[in-house]
């Protein structure tokens, strides 16, 4: 991550993707697991296939507060790896306005996690759905662009931009889903495992896209890149 350039030390753009890809993929399975943990003593039917993770937000006492801070307290980070990512892709060919949607929407996207993070559904059903409204097609807008950028930059391994696209089809069936279920035309408990699929691929990409976009090769070490 640490390179010498002209009797300098500098972080470089590959090493840091790595590290803070790390610790986002690593904080958000955390918090999770811990809302998870403290939400089943008084929810023993707890299950990912009928509980959706926004019900344990909406929990109160220690559920609610560590998936509700936990989740604010990675927004800024998983900004950071995707402003890192988006450095290390413009290194390898993807160009400025590339860079600029993808910012601009990842922007959007964060911001409606924040959104119905800070008010849960049982405080503000308006503010909430429309929190969820920009993190969902955020993501699926910001994953079509990334994949078909990286799909398109040589020295990209394929399961990158593949990964990218399994987050735009989980998203959106999910989505679907949910859609339906607001319609009456299916059961409440339906979309749940899909909305688990989707959180938990998403913390895939994450690690996937900072371990192998965050290798450094001979010539990049040498030049601080």
């Amino acid at each position: 991550m640490l390179a010498h350039l002209n009797g300098r030390t500098v972080i470089t753009i590959p090493g840091a993707l790595r590290l803070v890809g790390l610790v986002g993929s690593a904080w958000a399975t955390l918090v999770i697991l811990g809302a998870a943990l403290a939400y089943l003593p008084g929810h023993p039917d707890f299950s990912p296939l009928s509980t959706y993770l926004s019900d344990v937000g909406d929990t109160p006492g220690w559920p609610g507060i560590l998936f509700n801070a936990g989740t604010l307290m990675s927004v800024p980070l998983r900004y950071l790896v995707l402003t890192l990512l988006t450095l290390r892709l413009m290194q390898l060919g993807a160009g400025r306005a590339f860079a600029a949607a993808v910012l601009i929407i990842g922007f959007a996207s964060t911001a409606g996690t924040a959104l119905m993070t800070a008010t849960p559904f049982s405080v503000s059903p308006l503010a909430h759905k429309t929190g969820i409204g920009l993190y969902f097609l955020g993501v699926v807008v910001l994953q079509t662009l990334i994949g078909i950028r990286e799909w398109n930059l040589k020295g990209v391994p394929r399961v990158l931009p593949a990964l990218s696209f399994a987050l735009v089809i989980l998203y959106g069936v999910f989505a679907t889903l949910m859609v339906l279920f607001m319609q009456g035309a299916m059961a409440r408990t339906t979309p749940v495992v899909w909305e688990w699929l989707a959180i938990l691929s998403s913390i895939v990409w994450m690690l996937a896209q900072s371990v192998v976009l965050g290798r450094e090769d001979a010539r990049e070490q040498a030049t601080g890149a």
